[in-house]
């Protein structure tokens, strides 16, 4: 594949759990804990491959309940995830170097995750990366991922052409919202899902490390192949 006209980047957009943040443990530890609270039962490890729907379709999902348990188990979930486990997420490795260096080419970047607004900032807080954000946008400010609109919402408050921008993700609902969104660079973290299934779903680059994703995104021109 190739990026559509060589043009470069001027946003980026970055999921935050899995991606930027080794959140996925903690997520599943903190579900897990809400759904004993109605006695619902799962290993962390079972809920992991799970994360990145929102998290009253994970319940329903996950646990084949109702809509209205699963909006009880997620208050309960974001009540105890909200008050201890953000606090407690550490970085990816690469995660800081990655977006200063980003920042400083004068890249504008923006979060785009399904958590809602608050913990998202909550959590952008807790990494000391306010400074780095120009949009921190959550599943209240507009439609939640895989809609193409939790991106072209983000790139709206950029003023940033969705032609002119990169997603950088993990899972297949930043891969769908990024495709949909007509975004032409889509970087693919693997971790939770394969590699096979990220190029599926849209990604037009997967890497290892968080260290493989600036090339990408402040070259002075987009690179002509992929690093599929």
């Amino acid at each position: 594949m190739t990026a559509t006209d060589g043009r470069p980047v001027r946003a980026a957009l970055f999921d935050l759990d899995g991606t930027l943040v080794d959140s996925l443990p903690t997520i599943a530890q903190a579900m897990a804990e809400a759904a004993r609270m109605h006695g619902l039962h799962a290993e962390p490890d079972a809920i992991v491959p799970h994360i990145g729907a929102p998290m009253d379709v994970l319940v329903q999902e996950l646990f084949g309940v109702s809509s209205e348990v699963a909006r009880a188990v997620n208050a309960d979930y974001l009540r105890v995830y909200e008050h201890g486990f953000i606090q407690r997420t550490p970085p990816h490795e690469g995660a800081a170097a990655l977006l200063r260096q980003v920042h400083d080419a004068g890249v504008l970047m923006g979060v785009v995750t399904n958590k809602r607004d608050r913990g998202a900032r909550l959590m952008v807080e807790a990494q000391g990366w306010d400074d780095l954000f120009a949009v921190v946008h959550g599943r209240e400010s507009g439609a939640p991922k895989p809609d193409p609109e939790a991106a072209l919402s983000a790139l709206r408050r950029l003023d940033v052409p969705p032609e002119d921008a990169a997603f950088v993700g993990d899972t297949e609902f930043d891969m769908n919202c990024a495709r949909d969104a007509g975004i032409p660079v889509v970087v693919a973290l693997l971790g939770s899902r394969s590699r096979e299934r990220l190029i599926t779903e849209g990604a037009t680059h997967v890497v290892d490390h968080l260290n493989q994703v600036a090339p990408i995104l402040v070259g002075s021109r987009r690179p002509t192949e992929t690093a599929l």
